[in-house]
């Protein structure tokens, strides 16, 4: 019986969120195709980030996902850039914000930029994997090319002028994604 609620009680969360989604305005809804059909969508709401992912089989997902003290509460998702995935099990994305401004026009134009790992079984999406990969306010800076997903060996690279470790250097890590879309 327990299980029977549980389903239930996602099922109606789940049409809830959808709704809360779908009130949100068109203009500050966005939409992505991802590589192997389906489309990712994107909005802000409350100081969170929403996507609505919509998979190849016409499963759709909801997530919400934090961002940090560096984007303002208010901002919106300025750019979403999808960078891989693995047979609908996750999607690679990446979500680009406008930095906070700060004093003596530090960082009026700067741009904070998480990379997100998105792990979809057939119930929900969770955010398997997230690292910072640029900021103005933290002077974390990517080199070019900045971000490599390997998809026959299931490796992200990332390449940093300025890595996100303490000594502001250039910086390259690699990453394994198991299929469940989590980081070895």
């Amino acid at each position: 019986m327990p299980t029977i609620r549980v389903f239930v009680l996602r099922t109606l969360l789940s049409a809830m969120v959808m709704i809360i989604l779908s009130s949100v305005p068109s203009q500050a809804r966005r939409s992505v195709p991802l590589p192997e059909g389906g489309s990712i969508s994107y909005s802000s709401m409350d100081g969170k980030t929403w996507f609505g992912i919509r998979d190849r089989k016409g499963r759709r997902y909801v997530l919400k996902v934090n961002r940090d003290s560096t984007v303002s509460f208010k901002a919106e998702p300025s750019n979403l850039k999808v960078v891989g995935s693995n047979r609908g099990s996750f999607i690679i994305v990446v979500d680009t914000y406008p930095s906070v401004r700060g004093g003596m026009s530090y960082c009026q134009a700067g741009e904070e930029r998480f990379l997100r790992v998105i792990s979809m079984s057939k119930k929900s999406a969770t955010e398997a994997f997230r690292i910072k990969v640029e900021s103005c306010r933290e002077n974390i800076i990517l080199a070019s090319p900045g971000i490599e997903w390997f998809p026959k060996i299931s490796t992200l690279r990332i390449n940093w002028f300025l890595g996100p470790s303490s000594s502001q250097r250039p910086e390259v890590q690699e990453i394994k994604i198991r299929p469940d879309g989590k980081s070895e």
